[in-house]
């Protein structure tokens, strides 16, 4: 069976346009070349593809069957097609983005979307390690991009550039003493245990803990909560992290009677500075920045 590119084209096209001579009109060929190239096709297959009796070529239970195969066939030429014009262009075949496990991944969403209609064929792998450890693989080379929470200061390794803010909120455990306190005041939070995040990264600052030593460093935001709905203390974490427990009892916000305007840390987009991105990393890059948020490295 030795069927060319150009014989599944025109059968397609004759099933999908439901003639012969339209199929022609569409692919800008002679009706002559059509019908021989079906005919070559039908000969090469083995079975009658159209039924010829009527005014109007019909398929066959056989064609029928087939189409759905040619069809798939031409789908993955034109994939092909599009792969090898995108590494014509130094295209990337693969991205891999680390994203912080606390960091709500449905906010990048419009730009994902976006990304997978400008590079469909691209292979998008997304990572969700816990804390700063997102650095580790950026650093290592492991992940191209990483999307974490905003360090005041970054190795010289890096790029990095803020992308968006989220707001961060005290609570503990609803049977938590400080969670019956009308206002709690930062004595009040000193002399209970504060559950912190930790990281295996270097290099990095850590959060100062509150005075009084009274600290648990847990490594994953999912720890943290877990600990917190327990009783083992209190924690900043993002609002968006925990809002189902909120709504669902399982922790409260703390009134801070110091704090008067929300909390907010910034999310930024952190790469290598030794390994240039290519352009579907550099597009990310541009489109989780929106344009407008300078590289602060």
């Amino acid at each position: 069976m030795g069927f060319s590119i150009e014989q599944l084209q025109a059968f397609v096209a004759a099933a999908e346009q439901g003639s012969f001579s339209a199929a022609a009109r569409h692919l800008g060929k002679a009706q002559s070349v059509i019908s021989v190239a079906v005919s070559h096709l039908e000969i090469d297959c083995g079975v009658d593809l159209f039924d010829r009796s009527a005014r109007m070529p019909v398929l066959t239970a056989q064609g029928r069957a087939l189409l759905r195969d040619a069809q798939a066939i031409l789908q993955r030429c034109d994939e092909m097609r599009a792969s090898a014009a995108g590494l014509s262009q130094g295209i990337e075949t693969r991205l891999s983005v680390a994203v912080d496990a606390a960091i709500a991944l449905e906010s990048l969403l419009p730009q994902l979307s976006a990304f997978e209609r400008a590079f469909p064929h691209l292979e998008l792998e997304l990572l969700n390690p816990t804390s700063q450890d997102v650095a580790e693989l950026v650093s290592s080379g492991r992940a191209d991009l990483g999307v974490m929470f905003e360090q005041e200061l970054y190795p010289r390794a890096f790029h990095f550039s803020g992308i968006a803010h989220v707001e961060v909120i005290a609570l503990a455990g609803p049977d938590h003493p400080l969670c019956q306190q009308e206002q709690v005041k930062l004595t009040d939070l000193e002399q209970h245990r504060q559950l912190m995040a930790s990281t295996r990264t270097t290099g990095f600052r850590q959060l100062d803990e509150l005075s009084g030593g009274r600290c648990w460093r847990v490594e994953s935001q999912y720890g943290i909560l877990a600990l917190v709905r327990a009783g083992f203390g209190w924690a900043y974490l993002p609002r968006h992290f925990v809002q189902a427990d909120l709504a669902h009892g399982r922790v409260k916000q703390l009134p801070l009677d110091f704090q008067q305007v929300d909390i907010q840390t910034g999310i930024d987009l952190i790469w290598s500075r030794d390994r240039p991105l290519g352009p579907a990393g550099r597009w990310l890059t541009g489109a989780l920045s929106k344009g407008d948020a300078a590289d602060r490295s």
